[in-house]
Parts: structure tokens; sequence; C-alpha cells
């Protein structure tokens, strides 16, 4: 069964390993492979809409989310008070940081004592909420949709290289049965396998497809 989080397909994936598409360990494989991709990438790769997250201020005038591959700002309150949305915008979608136009955000965290606090360590209390569109639709997703209604006419719109990073991960990852040092644990039967999704399992071709979309440390600035 797809997960929304897929980066390929099962067919895609037995296609590139030379296999039969019913291999029992295709699906974990494809799942495991794409996660740490995404792992590697720093942030979720699936689509995900209206997603809220809730981020700490150091008192300047940029926001970092948590989240990259930002494709929309939807909102952001303060203290339950919506900002206007001419008060700020996206400044780099790919690492989700987010400049405000006219003044500083609010520093959020802990002040001093004394007749004048002052900031002292910054921390998310919950008091800025961003709200955001952010990923892509991955062939997962589609998987999904299609098996929920086959008239479905979704289409996947994840670039061209993350699909062949994580078909890359897969070849990588996949080896006859008992040999694999990155499958955690395997049943025996009606196979259940599950693999590692550590970003370390991501190799180096896989790396260098993907390089354009990671998002690196965010610095912070003022």
């Amino acid at each position: 069964m797809a997960t929304e989080y897929d980066l390929t397909t099962v067919a895609r994936a037995a296609g590139r390993l030379k296999v039969s598409s019913s291999d029992a360990q295709l699906p974990a494989l494809v799942t495991a492979a794409s996660r740490a991709l995404a792992n590697w990438l720093g942030y979720e790769v699936h689509l995900r809409t209206d997603a809220q997250e809730s981020v700490p201020s150091e008192g300047g005038r940029r926001l970092f989310l948590r989240a990259g591959a930002v494709r929309r700002l939807v909102r952001i309150t303060v203290g339950g008070e919506e900002v206007a949305a001419t008060d700020y915008h996206l400044e780099s979608p790919r690492h989700g940081r987010i400049v405000r136009r006219s003044c500083a955000w609010p520093f959020t965290g802990t002040w001093t004592a004394g007749v004048s606090p002052i900031p002292h360590t910054a921390y998310d209390t919950g008091e800025i909420v961003v709200t955001y569109d952010a990923g892509w639709r991955t062939p997962g997703q589609v998987e999904l949709a299609l098996a929920a209604d086959p008239t479905s006419t979704l289409t996947s719109d994840l670039p061209a290289e993350l699909e062949e990073a994580v078909l890359a991960t897969v070849t990588a990852l996949y080896r006859p049965a008992g040999r694999d040092p990155n499958v955690t644990s395997r049943s025996v039967g009606d196979a259940s396998v599950t693999w590692s999704t550590d970003p370390k399992a991501v190799p180096e071709m896989a790396r260098q497809l993907a390089e354009p979309h990671r998002k690196t440390r965010n610095r912070r600035q003022s």
C-alpha cells in the first residue's frame, strides 16, 4: 500500500531494480528510502495544505519555519491576532524564511528580571503561529487518490531529480535477503521488512541529485 511519503511508486522501483512489482519487500523499501531522503533534505517533502507551525522569535525581522519547500503563506497570527499579509513576505521558500517589512517580530521566550527586563532566552512559546502550504504532491499521494477514486486526475508535481534521488536510494538499499545492513528487522512467512530511514542510507549520487532542494541550517538574522 502506498503512503503519502512515497517519492516514487512500487512499479517504478521494480522497473529500476528489474524485479517483479509483486516483491513483498518493495512497498516498505520505497517508503523507507523516501523517508531517508526527506530526513536528509531536512523537511517533509509531501504536499501539506493549511499546515500550522508555531515558531520562536529572537525579536528580529525574520522567522524561520521548520518546514522547507514552502509554497504559500496562508496567515500569521501573533497572540491570536492576524498580521496583515502586506506586512511580511516569504524570503526563501526552500528554507522557510519569512521577513517582516515594517518592524521586528515580537521576542518569544524568557526575559531578565528587574525594573527594565530585556530578552534573555528565545524559545517557542506558541505566541507566533504560521499557517502555510508546503511540499509537492508525491507519487504516493497520487496513488492514494486513485485508490480512493479511480477517476482522479491528480498528478505528481515532485521535481524529477527528487524521484531519481529516491530511486537511487532504493537501488542502494535493495540487497538479497539477509545481506543488507540497512534492514533493521525481517520476519518470515508473509514477509514483513523494516528498513532504516537514517539519512546516512542516502547514497552520494542521490545526494547530488537532491542537493538543490536541501534545507541547510538556518542562520539567525535580525
